[in-house]
């Protein structure tokens, strides 16, 4: 008996319009400033993260109206822009960093390299469909996560938003073939669904909660006014490892 082969759907490798893999070039990181190194009063950032401390609630619990959930999202997002996999001894030379991630919002973390990049993250006889696994991660026999980005299997929390967006590509796929999508059209057009819906949550709603609707406003409207890359897209520094570590402190 012949079994026959499942159907291999077209892959771009993410986009039809992406040229830029994570290896190349482009995956960098680098500076918006010229800064001094950080000298701080070593006791006062301890107090800060003692229990009971600013960062465990302390003197603002009362004020937090940030829901729980953003900075599981956050982290979510900085997993999908940035992956530093460089010796810890390179960390001294900028130039020597390099990032595993395109620093695009595009749910590589989700999707890896496709259906024909990544097959393992992918159904065999779907090939448009991310594996599920009953409300956990799909996993190897040695219970290691099968998903674009091991860091989303760190903690519960992690590992459920990576499981929450799954189900929802699963879910597009199945609702461009009740509307009559064509089979080899279902995994890009599933992915450019979600993908919307997910920079649309980022800008109208995670950047308003982290900066304030007058900045991202601004923004918006008049561009960035520090981050102008004259080349490629990099991720600065002051960014990846500064200003947006403050997602850390809404966690209570």
């Amino acid at each position: 008996m012949t079994v026959a082969s499942p159907p291999r759907l077209r892959d771009h490798c993410l986009a039809p319009e992406r040229i830029d893999a994570p290896a190349s070039a482009a995956g960098r990181y680098g500076r918006m400033f010229d800064l001094p190194a950080l000298d701080s009063d070593e006791a006062m950032l301890h107090r800060i993260g003692a229990a009971g401390g600013f960062c465990d609630g302390g003197d603002c619990k009362d004020h937090s109206n940030v829901e729980a959930g953003w900075p599981f999202f956050g982290q979510y997002v900085a997993h999908d822009l940035t992956a530093d996999r460089s010796p810890l001894r390179a960390h001294t030379d900028l130039a020597a960093l390099h990032n595993m991630r395109s620093p695009r919002a595009n749910l590589e973390v989700l999707y890896g390299g496709g259906p024909v990049g990544s097959p393992y993250l992918y159904a065999r006889d779907d090939p448009a469909k991310l594996l599920e696994n009953d409300g956990d991660l799909p996993r190897n026999h040695e219970g290691i996560a099968l998903i674009g980005d091991p860091r989303n299997d760190v903690h519960v929390f992690m590992s459920q938003v990576q499981v929450a967006f799954i189900a929802a590509h699963n879910r597009l796929v199945d609702r461009l073939r009740e509307d009559g999508a064509d089979e080899a059209d279902l995994f890009d057009e599933a992915r450019r669904a979600l993908t919307w819906h997910y920079q649309w949550l980022i800008v109208n709603d995670l950047l308003p909660t982290l900066a304030g609707d007058e900045l991202v406003d601004e923004v918006l409207d008049t561009g960035p006014r520090w981050y102008r890359p004259s080349g490629d897209p990099f991720i600065p520094v002051e960014f990846a490892d500064a200003a947006y570590r403050y997602g850390y402190s809404q966690i209570r």
